[in-house]
């Protein structure tokens, strides 16, 4: 039965991203976002807890990148198509929005099939993509400054960042792992952690695009490895 435990986390991963399809759909953004946020907390638990438990394996891998293109790749695209095509009215650039899965699917092949190392990911991950779209339309009903809303609550903008993203799924660049094994023994992670809470803190919503931001960069110049 234990070896099932981190199967059935990734099986409840891949139905609340379906929830988080349902309620774009409906137009419900917060609530799709708080699910695509759930789903990132459930995929590190199901990784820690098949390690904990002995059980990894290959039919567990292919299960948590199909339940990975759900709901970091499939949710995120249709989260972004309902927002732009409601809140700009625009559904012909809302399809840009397709690129994220697209990236997404590919990101995760390319995972499947070549990534060896444990320490460090080739290019930007799945899950690090899905925060980044979740956040817009939790800054859009969150963030109280007017400034920092009219720069990223913009067609502009939102299409930039999916272009981006998107672009950066495929990268050859190393990024920083931080699963939980990996953070014990390590203080700049640990930094790296201590302070993306202090900006969560400061800023809100609008912190997690600045905290992926850093990320990003402190990957490509190799001062977390």
């Amino acid at each position: 039965m234990k070896k099932n435990v981190a199967h059935i986390i990734t099986l409840t991963n891949l139905c609340i991203g379906f929830l988080s399809i349902i309620e774009s759909c409906s137009f419900n953004f917060n609530l799709a976002s708080y699910f695509i946020f759930t789903c990132c907390f459930l995929d590190v638990l199901d990784g820690f807890i098949a390690r904990i438990l002995n059980s990894e394996s290959e039919f567990g891998k292919q299960l948590d990148s199909f339940s990975d293109f759900i709901s970091f790749g499939v949710a995120p695209a249709i989260l972004m198509y309902s927002f732009i095509a409601f809140e700009f009215n625009n559904y012909k650039l809302a399809h840009i929005s397709l690129l994220i899965p697209i990236c997404s699917s590919l990101r995760l092949v390319k995972y499947n099939l070549y990534n060896t190392s444990q320490e460090t990911f080739s290019g930007l991950t799945t899950p690090v993509s899905a925060i980044v779209f979740s956040s817009i339309p939790l800054i859009h009903t969150y963030e109280k400054n007017i400034f920092i809303i009219n720069t990223i609550i913009q067609p502009i903008t939102i299409v930039l960042l999916i272009i981006v993203i998107s672009a950066l799924l495929l990268a050859p660049f190393q990024t920083f792992n931080l699963r939980i094994r990996t953070l014990l023994n390590d203080k700049r992670k640990m930094i790296f952690i201590f302070f993306s809470i202090y900006i969560l803190y400061i800023f809100n919503f609008t912190g997690l695009l600045v905290i992926v931001l850093t990320y990003i960069i402190l990957s490509m110049i190799k001062v977390i490895h």
